[in-house]
């Protein structure tokens, strides 16, 4: 029988760690996803902390988007901060990541200037979530970015659903349903709205 590492585990949406991607790792301790999830929320923590508060023009920058990742992941992952150079069962093609960023960047600039705000800020968030830039962290790090984009643009940080009484399965399902709905239709932004900012 073999056992699988339990870094591997993609139960619960978590994203594949690939086997050369784990070679990133730059904690020495880790050897599950619980050890990683700590690491990780550990340095969020510190960069969020820390991240002082951008201008419009910097959150809709591709490298001010790769520097976020770098600072939100670059004490666990060598390669954070860097676009994926593999597939993944989420995101567009490998390859498209670079340009496909550069032209969210350009759009999130013409939706701030013609939609509102809020509408802005849920489009950009599904759009870079939808792209899937790097090869991990990629919810935290376009759930981030929304919130300096809401910071840059005067407009109150989404709540993420934080004073929802649903379990965080629950939360979680209907997150991703929010995000199904404006990949069918990227117009339809009602439920993701409605979750990012109840």
């Amino acid at each position: 029988m073999v056992v699988s590492d339990p870094l591997f585990d993609t139960s619960a949406g978590n994203t594949p760690v690939g086997e050369d991607e784990a070679l990133g790792l730059r904690p020495t301790w880790i050897r599950t996803r619980g050890d990683l999830n700590e690491a990780e929320a550990a340095n969020i923590f510190d960069a969020r902390r820390t991240i002082r508060s951008p201008a419009v023009d910097e959150v809709l920058d591709d490298l001010w988007l790769r520097k976020l990742h770098l600072r939100m992941f670059g004490a666990v992952w060598t390669w954070a901060g860097t676009y994926r150079l593999s597939d993944r069962n989420v995101g567009i093609d490998w390859a498209e990541v670079p340009a496909a960023v550069r032209k969210l960047a350009e759009d999130g600039r013409a939706w701030v200037d013609h939609d509102g705000h809020q509408a802005a800020v849920a489009r950009f968030h599904h759009r870079l979530v939808a792209i899937h830039p790097f090869p991990n962290g990629n919810g935290r790090h376009s759930r981030a970015a929304a919130d300096y984009l809401c910071d840059a643009l005067g407009l109150a940080a989404p709540t993420w659903a934080a004073g929802s009484s649903a379990t965080i399965t629950e939360l979680r399902h209907a997150y991703l349903a929010a995000l199904r709905t404006a990949d069918r239709d990227p117009n339809d932004l009602g439920s993701l709205i409605e979750f990012m900012w109840q």
